[in-house]
């Protein structure tokens, strides 16, 4: 009797928690790479979006880019960019490690209105164990011109080697937004 009270307690409590929204107000939680720590950094991913057609509707690509020629064309059918995704035995990061995720978005619409964040996180068995964001439409962006966002992220202890590492954009919006040159530092001893 007390294993079925137990467990359900747990698909209660774990079914609200699955209803929680982020407040995307929320910029306290912000971290930041110590300056003088003597971390080494080196580059896991670089997305610059150059390759592909732009003629080619199903890439997803704009004529402007931030760098080059081309970018990422965000809307409701393409949600989520391309990123990081690395195992932790792949990367082994130390007590010490850190994450930079940094890159360029271009928008036409009130920056009140641009809906997307640039996303950081950890994920074991599929649920996140820590999951940070900078939502940009909280950002000092400025429309019709390229702004670069960023987020410094403190990578966590994984309760398991297979467990993965990300950073990507994810839009929420109901317009369409260009995201171009997106760069993933690593950052360690």
């Amino acid at each position: 009797m007390l294993l079925g009270i137990f467990v359900g307690w747990n698909f209660y409590v774990k079914e609200r928690s699955l209803q929680v929204k982020p407040d995307l107000n929320d910029t306290t939680g912000r971290e930041h790479i110590p300056e003088n720590a003597g971390l080494i950094s080196h580059r896991l991913a670089f997305l610059d979006f150059e390759t592909g057609n732009v003629a080619d509707a199903a890439s997803h690509l704009a004529n402007k880019g931030h760098s080059g020629y081309q970018s990422l064309k965000m809307s409701p059918v393409v949600t989520f960019s391309p990123g990081l995704w690395i195992r932790f035995k792949d990367l082994n990061p130390g007590d010490s490690s850190w994450l930079r995720a940094t890159g360029y978005v271009w928008f036409s619409c009130p920056p009140a209105d641009v809906k997307c964040s640039l996303v950081a996180t950890c994920n074991h068995n599929g649920i996140n164990f820590k999951y940070m964001f900078v939502a940009l439409e909280y950002e000092d962006l400025k429309p019709g011109q390229w702004n670069r966002v960023s987020i410094d992220y403190h990578i966590p202890r994984a309760p398991d080697q297979e467990d993965v590492l990300q950073a990507y954009f994810w839009y929420r919006g109901s317009g369409e937004m260009l995201v171009d040159d997106l760069s993933i530092e690593f950052y360690g001893l």
